[in-house]
């Protein structure tokens, strides 16, 4: 029994030289973290200027873009306008010719008026290969119309000629032309 003693104490002596598994000493629990501060009155105004701001950018930033695309049909318009002033200008230019023609052409006419006569009527002048009005044809017509065999050109009016939709839709007359009209002419 003395030995069974023994052994009992020297196994009381050892469980307590070493710890037991779960008496080991456990590790420090981790800091509790502080709780979110909550959201005061100097909180909630800069949320309200960050938001303000956020917007105003955005606002800032649809406005430009509809500024460029104004600036980007305005360039566009300009070209287009451009281009029919172009040829607008051409079309003065051509119906100056024709006009310079014309006024010789009378000049001719009244140098010759004893052996002719002169008719009133109204013929319109075709345009030439070159693009102005061929009156001289359009004098000849005339006279023919009222007996005569030839004739020069001695007034003529000239007017721009729409289609009655151009009138009628309010747009710019872009499919207009001009058109020139013999009124008068000396005749043989």
């Amino acid at each position: 029994m003395a030995a069974a003693l023994l052994l009992v104490t020297s196994q009381l002596a050892l469980a307590q030289q070493e710890p037991a598994p779960d008496a080991l000493p456990q590790p420090p629990a981790p800091p509790a973290q502080p709780a979110p501060p909550t959201p005061g009155v100097f909180d909630s105004i800069g949320r309200f200027f960050q938001q303000g701001a956020a917007d105003f950018r955005a606002h800032v930033e649809g406005a430009k873009q509809r500024i460029d695309d104004l600036n980007g049909k305005a360039a566009a318009t300009g070209k287009t306008f451009g281009d029919k002033a172009a040829e607008a200008g051409q079309n003065v230019g051509n119906v100056t010719k024709g006009a310079v023609d014309a006024t010789r052409t009378a000049v001719e006419a009244v140098a010759t008026l004893p052996t002719q006569r002169v008719v009133n009527g109204r013929e319109r002048c075709e345009l030439a290969a070159n693009g102005a009005p061929d009156c001289q044809a359009a004098a000849e017509q005339l006279c023919r119309k009222k007996g005569f065999a030839t004739g020069k050109s001695m007034d003529f009016t000239s007017a721009e000629q729409c289609p009655p939709r151009v009138y009628l839709s309010g747009k710019q007359p872009g499919d207009c032309t001009m058109v020139t009209f013999i009124s008068r002419a000396v005749c043989q």
